[in-house]
């Protein structure tokens, strides 16, 4: 009997995204990280709620939105993704339908006229959700959605739009976790690793040693790990979803845009995009 197992480009098996709220001053700083770590994410972009260009705050103030003029430059860079985070960062589970179906539908387009590309990923405000909003999302053409949610582990979602992070940068749990991601020799389905957060708590915990420390423990191991943001995860695992056998498995045909590696048994097959593969 074949067992069969995604593998991430290269034959990877494992890995490792994170996911930051609200578009915040302190998004930029992480950014830098990103950029000398080489780590990929995604940023969550609430539409409405940009600074105006002359504001002024308090000194102590920590959440201070992004103006958008900042926005366009900042989020405009190969280490990461922007994604949907309503309009206004409204409760949408009180919402009726149509309320819901706005609040996404705006910021969306919003988003995509800011950044010139389509824009089908989102994070539930406030982490609330409902079956029906995750109903709406898709016929919004959402095709992932971030719950805060700790699942723990590193399995990867069975529902997209129920995408539970492996856990918060500042949960107890993050040590351990980020051990055990590295340590784990993976033998059967691949690992995702997943971390969340606003950018500003942070400076409100006076923590930023804990993002600098994973990173330096997680990047430099490209031969191992996919760095990657959440849409580029999806799409991988979507288009995986989309291989085509032939009833014995003797050959693979992968209809997608998007080269594919997979795992059969013992062995590693690389199927690209458009070609069928014998065994």
């Amino acid at each position: 009997m074949n067992e069969m197992y995604l593998r991430f480009p290269g034959g990877r098996k494992k890995a490792f995204t994170i996911s930051y709220d609200d578009n915040v001053t302190q998004d930029e700083r992480l950014i830098r990280l990103m950029e000398k770590y080489k780590i990929k994410g995604t940023f969550n972009i609430i539409g409405d709620w940009f600074a105006e260009e002359d504001a002024v705050f308090p000194e102590d103030e920590t959440y201070i939105n992004v103006t958008e003029k900042k926005a366009k430059e900042l989020y405009d860079n190969q280490f990461l993704e922007v994604a949907n985070h309503g309009m206004n960062h409204t409760k949408m589970t009180n919402f009726p339908t149509l309320h819901m179906m706005e609040e996404i539908v705006d910021c969306r387009r919003k988003l995509e006229s800011m950044y010139e590309r389509i824009i089908t990923g989102f994070a539930y405000p406030y982490g609330l959700y409902s079956t029906e909003l995750m109903y709406v999302l898709k016929n919004a053409g959402i095709d992932y959605a971030r719950t805060v949610v700790s699942s723990y582990n590193f399995q990867m979602p069975e529902n997209w739009l129920e995408l539970n992070p492996t856990c918060h940068h500042a949960d107890p749990s993050l040590s351990c976790l980020t051990k055990e991601f590295l340590e784990d020799e993976v033998t059967e389905n691949p690992y995702l690793f997943y971390v969340w957060g606003h950018t500003f708590e942070f400076d409100q915990q006076d923590n930023w040693y804990i993002i600098e420390d994973l990173f330096e423990q997680i990047a430099g191991k490209e031969e191992d790990i996919w760095y990657a943001t959440n849409g580029e995860i999806f799409e991988y695992h979507r288009a995986f979803q989309s291989l085509v056998y032939s009833s014995d498995m003797t050959y693979i045909y992968n209809p997608s845009a998007i080269d594919l590696w997979i795992q059969v048994d013992e062995t590693v097959y690389f199927v690209p995009s458009g070609k069928k593969i014998s065994r």
